[in-house]
């Protein structure tokens, strides 16, 4: 490209010394002309100079003395006067006039050559652009399908691979089952212990080397639970990777998944009853029906997760992790929430009554029609949480934070250790319920209301 340009930059240079060039041979020849007039005006054969012609004519006549017819000579001489300067000017104009048209016509035609040249250059330029940029797309195109067919491929074999896996998995895990007789054998025996062992073992490799593939994983959750691995044999799933596993409706009751991953799996009316979840991860997990009723869900990781409907009656969720949860209709009742993390979670038309909420941190929750009855709210940080239309009755209060929560509707009758300085740091406080005598410390009537 740079060559490309200094080459068009010489050109231009050549073609203007070729027209500076002839306009100074023009003009010094012009000169030396105007110079060598004055002698040229001395040379007659020239011309310069004045010229004058003679002209004789011969006539007859009589003579009348003698009466003889007699020639006469008639000599006539015409001068013309020398050149003028304007008469030079039209003379010398003419040819330089030709000279500069020659001249105009010549850098004409060279722009014209180098006009057609470089849009000649141009087109070139641009064709072999368009077929690079033809190439390059039939490249890509030839690479993304290759790419395709070997994503097809690998997917092809990964499922061969992964169907072997289960199948090998299913085949010696029946014979460990049946050849040791582990349902007969009580829960103390060494034998049984180590055979659940090697069990364990299996299963915990089979997951991780399923990787992403769910609906296997559900598959061997649910062999397990058919073969009574999980109710009758507690088989131990701790720190099982269980992300992405399709086991929705699956019974796990009582089963130990503690620290178990469970990343985006399906568990949509999942029984999970009584099981041990302590530090599961369920983030994006889908929840919705699930029963937790007196599960251990102790610092579980419930953020993102889906768990609309999801019952979780007297089960423990102290430390749990549920911040920005959906936990709309979720049954808390009498669960343990202490210290627990809601902050922006979805707890609309939830109940929490008699819940334990001890220092938990609702931070801008949305708790719109929630139940909270009788609840344990000691501590709890209601900082801009939405407490419309929540039933707080027999409620404790106990240091509780409620500054800027929206109290617009939420029924406070007999709460209790709440005070006044904690409701008026409220927004809407003057439009909650609350008894007669609180009306009274709050210096309001009850007709306001």
């Amino acid at each position: 490209m740079i060559m490309g340009n200094i080459s068009n930059i010489i050109q231009i240079f050549q073609a203007k010394r070729q027209q500076i060039v002839l306009s100074m041979v023009v003009f010094a020849s012009i000169i030396i002309f105007m110079l060598l007039l004055p002698k040229l005006y001395q040379i007659d054969w020239i011309g310069f100079g004045p010229v004058s012609d003679i002209l004789i004519s011969e006539e007859e006549a009589i003579n009348f003395k003698t009466g003889e017819i007699v020639t006469l000579h008639k000599i006539t001489r015409q001068i013309k006067s020398a050149k003028k300067l304007w008469d030079w000017l039209a003379l010398l104009g003419i040819p330089v006039l030709l000279v500069i048209l020659g001249t105009q016509f010549q850098s004409n035609e060279k722009k014209l050559a180098e006009e057609k040249a470089k849009a000649e250059k141009e087109r070139i330029d641009e064709q072999v652009q368009a077929e690079k940029e033809r190439a390059d797309e039939q490249a890509q195109t030839e690479k993304e399908r290759a790419d395709e067919q070997a994503k097809a491929e690998k997917e092809k074999t990964t499922n061969i691979l992964n169907e072997e896996a289960l199948q090998g998995y299913i085949d010696r895990m029946s014979e460990l089952l049946l050849d040791k007789n582990l349902k007969s054998l009580s829960p103390q025996d060494a034998l049984r212990e180590a055979a659940l062992d090697v069990a364990r073992a299996r299963t915990l490799s089979v997951l991780r080397r399923l990787d992403v593939d769910g609906e296997r994983k559900g598959s061997i959750i649910r062999f397990l639970i058919d073969a009574e691995f999980i109710n009758q044999l507690q088989l131990d799933l701790s720190y099982a990777k269980l992300s992405g596993a399709d086991m929705n409706g699956a019974n796990l009751s009582g089963a130990n998944f503690y620290g178990a991953n469970f990343y985006g799996a399906n568990l949509n009316n999942a029984k999970l009853s009584g099981a041990n979840l302590s530090g599961a991860n369920f983030y994006g997990a889908k929840l919705s029906g699930a029963n937790f009723y007196g599960a251990d869900l102790s610092g579980a990781k419930l953020s993102g997760a889906k768990l609309s409907g999801a019952n979780f009656y007297g089960a423990d969720l102290s430390r749990a992790y549920l911040s920005g949860a959906n936990l709309n209709g979720a049954n808390f009742y009498s669960a343990n929430l202490s210290s627990a993390n809601l902050s922006s979670a979805n707890l609309c038309f939830a109940n929490l009554s008699g819940a334990n909420l001890c220092f938990a941190n609702l931070f801008s929750a949305y708790l719109s029609s929630a139940k909270l009855n009788g609840a344990n709210l000691s501590g709890a940080n209601f900082f801009s949480a939405n407490l419309s239309d929540t039933k707080l009755s027999g409620a404790d209060f106990s240091g509780t934070k409620l500054s800027n929560a929206n109290l617009s509707g939420a029924n406070l009758i007999e709460a209790k250790n709440l005070t006044p300085e904690q409701i008026k740091q409220a927004k809407n406080w003057e439009k909650a319920v609350y008894t007669p005598d609180f009306y009274k410390q709050l210096y309001l009537e009850e007709d306001i209301i």
